[in-house]
């Protein structure tokens, strides 16, 4: 059932208090000791805005992967560069949306799996629960797939 996975993201006044302080930690040398974090800045697609999001950092089949319900994410629709910062480390990546609901609920659930706790990735999910299409679009998680750009 779809309700059963919920939102747990933190509340946006907080979020917004935070966010600030956590672009300026990440980027230093003490962004090392923040490993589940990034930093990504990217230009908007249409109004060539610049971006810089803190978003939640993970390992996934080699690459580095981002989830998130925001608007944001259309910038990476057909794939778009970024600047990541990430562990006081700065990188040149590529990203790609992914909104297919059953390949971002197998992500979700592949993280879980490996010991990632849900609240990390902004969910709540009952114990012993499979993430499931429905949850994903219930919930309006896409992925991000990052790839080392090019030369």
């Amino acid at each position: 059932m779809a309700a059963e996975v919920r939102e747990r993201r933190p509340p946006d006044a907080v979020v917004r208090a935070l966010n600030p302080v956590l672009r300026v930690v990440l980027g230093s040398r003490f962004g090392r000791l923040v490993e589940p974090l990034a930093v990504l800045e990217f230009t908007g697609r249409r109004t060539h805005r610049r971006f810089q999001v803190v978003t939640g950092w993970y390992q996934l089949d080699g690459d580095n992967v981002v989830f998130s319900p925001a608007r944001w994410r259309a910038n990476f629709a057909g794939g778009a560069a970024a600047r990541v910062r990430h562990r006081g480390t700065l990188h040149t990546l590529h990203g790609v949306l992914v909104t297919d609901a059953l390949a971002v609920g197998d992500a979700l659930n592949r993280l879980i799996s490996a010991g990632t706790a849900p609240r990390t990735l902004g969910l709540w999910v009952p114990p012993g629960h499979r993430i499931t299409a429905e949850d994903v679009a219930h919930t309006r998680r896409a992925m991000i797939r990052f790839t080392p750009t090019q030369p």
